[in-house]
């Protein structure tokens, strides 16, 4: 039986989040292009939860592979996260050498990230969309630990290089303003209530 919510998503990190908080999902990827949407640094939040939407409605207009994969689907959830430096906007790096410069770029200095959310209840075809921004600085990293974090491949996928649990855990100084998981790439606090309104309480939650 799959999950009740679907996760418009390929991020390992976002579904990790819910798991973790207990939400069964069933992960069905769009075909869309994040950068078919260019993201103002004075409008990140409208923008992400823009390019989320875009994900749940390419899902929506494919009723067919709704039916085979996600049959007992009741909710589809996309997101879409940026970091934001001095009115730049930065999205995943393309490769090592802009990882790089973007995360030496941050150093000593404070970004905001910003990650907007869609949910679409396929009940009753309620949707939601919001935003959420916390504030990261990072410290002066080494040049060994960055080297390191070159080197993995970590930065892969990860808006301004980084996840942020990662370089906690290899210890980079890092302060955080917010919801860490919105840095993660889904804010669970403004997710979850929402989640468990349209699941309902108890089993609902798991298949």
């Amino acid at each position: 039986m799959t999950a009740p919510v679907i996760l418009a998503s390929a991020s390992v990190s976002r579904r990790e989040l819910l798991e973790a908080a207990g939400i069964a999902v069933s992960v069905l990827v769009p075909r869309i292009d994040d950068g078919m949407l260019r993201v103002r640094a004075d409008h990140a939040g409208e923008d992400c939860c823009a390019l989320a939407w875009f994900k749940v409605a390419q899902l929506l207009r494919q009723r067919e592979r709704l039916t085979r994969d996600a049959p007992n689907a009741r909710v589809i959830l996309a997101a879409d996260t940026v970091c934001v430096l001095d009115d730049q906007v930065c999205g995943k790096p393309a490769d090592a050498a802009a990882a790089r410069q973007v995360l030496e770029s941050a150093f000593g200095r404070t970004q905001r990230v910003v990650t907007g959310v869609a949910i679409h209840c396929l009940i009753t075809s309620r949707r939601f969309l919001s935003s959420d921004v916390a504030r990261v600085r990072l410290g002066d990293v080494p040049k060994d630990l960055l080297d390191a974090h070159i080197a993995s491949g970590a930065w892969k996928g990860r808006a301004g290089g980084y996840h942020i649990d990662e370089i906690l855990l290899a210890g980079w100084p890092v302060e955080c303003d917010g919801d860490p998981s919105t840095v993660a790439g889904l804010p669970l606090r403004m997710v979850l209530p929402i989640l468990r309104r349209l699941l309902g309480a108890g089993g609902a939650l798991h298949t």
